[in-house]
């Protein structure tokens, strides 16, 4: 099954913007100035990453089939909440080596996640509409 064009320019649009708001959040000091700057972005970064993968290797890898309905949904959820698991085993490991601060707790984690898991199901739910849209 081939990605939607609409979809094609929608997940390069969101990584453009998911790489500046990373680079901004680092660089103008964002995650120390607003509490949330850190959830909305592990939400949005997902979402991007989950939605970038659905649209140029999922929707290839499955059948039209599978692609809609619950079953594409749960692949690419799944896809989504495994990207957010593995950007933690990440920071993890960016502290241990690097001697940082970037996860500053359970508590963080545990949002991180949460946030990680919001936005992959908002990217596997905008793939159903942009599947059903293309009328594939």
């Amino acid at each position: 099954m081939q990605a939607p064009q609409k979809g094609r320019s929608l997940a390069w649009t969101f990584a453009a913007l998911a790489l500046v708001a990373n680079v901004a959040g680092y660089m103008l000091d964002l995650y120390r100035q607003w509490y949330w700057f850190d959830r909305i972005l592990h939400g949005f970064t997902v979402f991007t990453l989950t939605l970038w993968l659905g649209i140029f290797y999922l929707l290839a890898a499955l059948q039209p089939l599978h692609a809609r309905g619950p079953r594409g949904f749960l692949v690419i959820l799944s896809v989504g909440i495994a990207v957010g698991a593995i950007w933690e085993v990440l920071e993890w490991w960016f502290d241990l080596l690097a001697s940082t601060n970037v996860i500053k707790g359970k508590n963080d984690t545990i949002w991180d996640i949460m946030m990680d898991t919001v936005g992959a199901a908002l990217a596997a739910l905008l793939m159903q509409i942009l599947i059903s849209d293309e009328g594939q």
